[in-house]
């Protein structure tokens, strides 16, 4: 026996759906990385750069106030 699924298109707003609200919560996750020390000495310098390109894009996407 085969049931017809109706139930998927039977929903409050289906004419009129909401928007969906984004809620970007990257800045509270993610935050510069601090090297102390010597420690850029004794790194790669692959590592120095990707600490240095991570730490950019933080400084340009979470260091001014939300839109």
């Amino acid at each position: 026996m085969m049931l017809p699924l109706v139930t998927s298109c039977s929903g409050p707003n289906i004419t009129n759906p909401e928007a969906p609200v984004v809620i970007d919560s990257a800045c509270t996750l993610f935050s510069p990385i601090y090297t102390h020390g010597n420690d850029a000495e004794r790194m790669d310098i692959r590592t120095v750069r990707a600490i240095n390109n991570h730490n950019d894009l933080w400084d340009q996407h979470c260091s001014q106030p939300a839109r």
